[in-house]
């Protein structure tokens, strides 16, 4: 009898993970209430561990429990106020947004939330995407760094850059929107003018390129993990059976 416990322990999870796998991959023959209620199910569960994630790492030891150490003597302090007080007033403020009536208290606190979260995705992106690249690009141009790495010598690195130089050339252009229309019935266009239209055709090839070598990525990594989840059933399936 001792036993029994842990035998149902160990075929409760593996169990409700297979229903669950056959419910989401049953929208392969159309949205169903099975789908739905995984999704639901999904969302819930990830909502409910982002939310107990967030009250016990960011405002329990960052906002609670500072404001329990200070006490009342130490919240009347000016450096509290900034740093407790007013992210405390932010926060029922935000809490407002779920009231009808009082939504619009917390105008400010989303606004503030979003003024913030926008600044960090900006200057992140810049200091982690746009210069990193950048600097990535014109290493990729100088044949000290690049070919030891590579192996590339001789002819294969001269085109090898030559593709790299275009192609970051032409689909820089392409995002050049400065040219105006030509009336009717005007003069040719200028060469400068067509060797825009060039390049800026040249980097929708580019462009065009890139983004068919991520969607077979994602197509390959997405087949990858349908081919684990059957897997996992095949697994499972065999783990139950006498």
């Amino acid at each position: 009898m001792s036993e029994l416990p842990a035998l149902v322990d160990a075929l409760i999870g593996p169990v409700v993970a297979m229903l669950l796998t056959i419910m989401v991959l049953s929208y392969l023959i159309g949205d169903n209430p099975l789908f739905r209620i995984a999704s639901h199910l999904f969302i819930g569960v990830a909502a409910g561990y982002a939310g107990a994630l967030a009250a016990r790492s960011v405002l329990w030891p960052g906002l609670v429990q500072p404001i329990l150490q200070a006490g009342l003597g130490g919240l009347l302090q000016p450096t509290a106020v900034l740093t407790l007080i007013v992210p405390a007033l932010l926060a029922l403020l935000l809490l407002l947004k779920v009231l009808p009536g009082a939504s619009r208290l917390g105008t400010f606190s989303s606004a503030f939330l979003v003024g913030v979260g926008a600044a960090v995705v900006v200057g992140g992106a810049i200091t982690g995407t746009l210069l990193p690249q950048s600097l990535a690009a014109m290493a990729t141009l100088n044949p000290a760094v690049v070919a030891p790495q590579t192996g590339e010598t001789g002819l294969e690195r001269i085109l090898n850059v030559i593709i790299v130089l275009v192609g970051t050339l032409s689909t820089l252009a392409y995002f050049r929107f400065t040219r105006r229309g030509r009336p009717a019935g005007s003069a040719a266009a200028s060469p400068f003018a067509l060797v825009g239209r060039a390049l800026s055709a040249l980097g929708r090839s580019f462009i065009a390129l890139a983004f068919g070598v991520m969607y077979a990525g994602a197509l390959s990594g997405t087949l990858l993990i349908l081919a684990q989840r059957l897997q996992f059933l095949w697994d499972a399936l065999l783990g139950l059976l006498p």
